[in-house]
């Protein structure tokens, strides 16, 4: 048999050997974490923990701040001097009784207005009436009798006496009828038909033309040195919250004053409207007109009515008021 002739033999490529480490890494780790740390490196960030309102927060409480410490050095904050204050009416007519009896009939109503002379109020005068008509029934008699004997001395004289006695009891009658004073407007009417009144009785107020009206605030003592004509007064009327009337002060007591002086000032009728304890400065404000206007009405100021003032006695800046302190430090750089 022939023999095939044999085929030539290729030689066979070397297989490259992997490095022993590199082997051994492909044991330890995947594929993916392998690829991953053979990538070029990369640049990361802090890990942030803290969710985003809580930074929002953080930059707007810190603007805040800001903002507060900038309007706190820019801005002063005034001081004020607070306390009771009462309005008085001045130009305020009473009108009394000058002798005892009994109210017959009322011819005024509040708000009128009435010229001087009017009548306002009648007292019954029926004794006064009968003490008149006497007199002069007597005093007709004497002078029938006077002019029989003309020359008659005691006739005379008798006569004169009781014209004296007819023109007192006259005028006793005419104050029977109470009338106005003045022309102004009836601020109030405080009897009624069938009262009783005693001498000295107020039936009556006529509210005089071109009255004035003025706040009395009475502030602590302690605000006297700085309190001063033509400082600023903010007054709120009681029964009219958040309803302010900026004033000026006109005039302040020169002297502290105590309960008692006050009292005084404020007058019989007033004296017992506000309490008062220690040292008071009365400070005086006019009103700019015996009305005010409230949600479209229109409404007067009565003597007596109360409320509160603010008196406007110094501006210091924001931070000297927070902090006081700084005040004291500044004093001292300065001395």
């Amino acid at each position: 048999m022939s023999e095939s002739p044999q085929q030539p033999q290729q030689p066979q490529q070397p297989v490259p050997q992997q490095p022993q480490a590199q082997s051994s890494a492909a044991q330890l780790f995947r594929q993916e974490a392998l690829n991953a740390y053979a990538r070029p490196e990369a640049k990361g960030t802090l890990l942030k923990i803290q969710p985003l309102w809580a930074r929002l927060t953080f930059w707007i409480v810190l603007a805040v701040l800001m903002a507060a410490g900038i309007g706190l050095a820019l801005v002063d904050i005034n001081d004020y001097a607070s306390g009771p204050v009462l309005i008085q009416v001045r130009g305020l007519e009473d009108v009394t009784v000058t002798s005892q009896g009994r109210v017959s009939q009322v011819f005024v109503t509040r708000g009128q207005y009435v010229r001087q002379g009017d009548p306002l109020v009648e007292i019954e005068a029926n004794i006064a009436e009968v003490e008149r008509n006497r007199m002069e029934q007597e005093f007709r008699a004497q002078l029938a009798a006077g002019l029989m004997e003309p020359l008659n001395a005691g006739t005379r004289q008798v006569l004169s006496s009781l014209r004296t006695q007819v023109e007192m009891s006259q005028a006793r009658l005419s104050e029977r009828i109470l009338r106005a004073p003045c022309d102004g407007q009836v601020n109030d009417v405080r009897v009624r038909p069938n009262q009783y009144l005693s001498p000295g009785t107020v039936v009556a107020s006529i509210l005089r033309d071109g009255a004035e009206a003025f706040a009395l605030a009475i502030v602590p003592g302690q605000y006297r040195p700085m309190v001063k004509p033509g400082q600023d007064l903010r007054l709120e009327i009681a029964g009219f919250p958040f309803v302010y009337k900026y004033l000026e002060v006109t005039s302040v007591s020169d002297e502290l004053v105590g309960p008692a002086e006050v009292r005084r000032v404020l007058g019989p009728g007033l004296g017992d409207a506000v309490a008062l304890q220690g040292s008071n400065v009365v400070v005086e404000a006019k009103l700019p007109a015996s009305t005010f206007e409230v949600n479209g009405r229109t409404y007067n100021y009565y003597t007596g009515m109360p409320g509160t003032a603010w008196v406007k006695v110094r501006a210091r800046n924001g931070w000297l008021v927070l902090l006081p302190i700084l005040e004291m430090l500044r004093k001292e750089d300065h001395g």
